[in-house]
């Protein structure tokens, strides 16, 4: 250790702490409230998870299901029908010659037959009277009897293979024109039969869409009330989370003042080498001699407001900020402190004005020129 820091001490001493305490009062209104909210709030967030055991999807009604059901019967229904139908028209494309043969019988057995027999029953009018010519006096000898029969035999023959004959050709006609008015009816009816087959799906695909639209009717009805239920747990389940909410934000919305209280610790100055402990005394002697009207260390106008040009130029022992300044509107540069920096050794003047007694610090103000 050099004589200078033995005798004005270290040029770097070791930094004093300073600790400054704050501490804000909250009105007992606000506090207490706050404490019950946050001891709920513990609460509520230990409690176990409440899972909801209600239905939350509407099944199927019966309207609907009957519609599944009646649909699920007309599967295959459709091709069917129209199969029917196409077999139907198809059959009634096929030639009108194969099917004359049943209308040309009934014909004969209606017409030509019931003509024949009235000529068979002429011929044999015609007999009776050959024989009666043969029996009588003066009568037919054999030979002119077995001529007259053998000709109304040939007559009766000939009349019924021309009446046969005659019958056929019209029974043809009249046989084909009765199967071509059949054929264009079963292709008519073929056709008809589609068309019926269509509508009638047309008409059970409408009832099915009916029953479903009164089934999803129903549905809807009843899944906006598993809804509902299923809203109403959710409102049950949150409302004391809710409450909290409320409550708090009524607090933190409520104006109250604070009361703000800081407690600072003055710094201390580094313990004195025995040459400072003299200068002490010596300055405590001047402070006595002050109060005896002897002020040469009377404090000084040291508010920083009264100042200009202001540098930081060094610290004192007892880590006291040094600076170089001006006084406003005067001549001269001094050396000194910043009396908003040692409230310990600073008073106010009769103009509001801080001063410094500097007896009470390790710092000399002096004037530089």
């Amino acid at each position: 250790m050099g004589i200078f820091d033995f005798l004005f001490g270290s040029k770097n001493p070791p930094p004093v702490e300073t600790t400054n305490i704050s501490t804000t009062e909250i009105p007992k209104y606000i506090a207490e409230p706050t404490a019950d909210i946050i001891g709920e709030a513990m609460d509520v967030g230990k409690e176990a998870y409440i899972p909801y055991t209600g239905p939350r999807l509407a099944g199927l009604g019966q309207f609907e299901q009957d519609a599944a059901a009646q649909a699920q019967a007309m599967k295959g229904l459709g091709a069917l029908r129209a199969s029917q139908a196409y077999t139907a028209a198809t059959a009634s494309g096929a030639p009108a010659l194969g099917g004359v043969s049943p209308y040309m019988t009934d014909y004969n057995q209606k017409v030509a037959d019931i003509a024949a027999q009235k000529m068979k029953d002429q011929s044999a009018i015609e007999q009776q009277n050959i024989a009666a010519k043969a029996a009588g006096a003066g009568g037919l000898d054999a030979s002119r009897f077995a001529i007259l029969e053998a000709e109304r035999q040939k007559n009766l023959g000939t009349g019924l293979g021309d009446l046969y004959t005659k019958a056929n050709a019209a029974a043809y006609q009249t046989a084909l024109k009765a199967a071509q008015q059949d054929k264009a009816q079963q292709l008519r009816s073929g056709m008809a039969m589609g068309t019926l087959g269509a509508q009638a799906q047309t008409v059970e695909q409408a009832d099915i869409q009916q029953q479903l639209g009164i089934g999803q009717l129903g549905r809807g009805l009843e899944q906006t009330a598993l809804d509902i239920g299923y809203t109403d747990f959710l409102q049950e389940r949150d409302y004391p989370k809710e409450q909290l909410g409320f409550v708090s934000n009524i607090i933190r919305g409520a104006p109250f003042g604070s009361k703000t209280t800081s407690v600072g610790q003055i710094p201390q100055a580094q313990p004195a080498n025995p040459f400072q402990q003299m200068l002490g005394l010596g300055m405590q002697g001047a402070s006595m001699a002050a109060g005896l009207g002897w002020q040469p260390l009377a404090p000084k106008p040291s508010d920083m407001r009264l100042k200009e040009d202001i540098k930081l130029v060094g610290k004192s022992p007892s880590n006291v900020n040094i600076y170089s300044f001006k006084y406003k509107g005067k001549d001269g540069k001094y050396e000194g402190v910043m009396a908003q920096e040692v409230p310990w050794a600073s008073t106010v003047d009769d103009d509001g004005y801080l001063m410094v007694d500097y007896s009470k610090l390790d710092v000399e103000f002096k004037r530089l020129n």
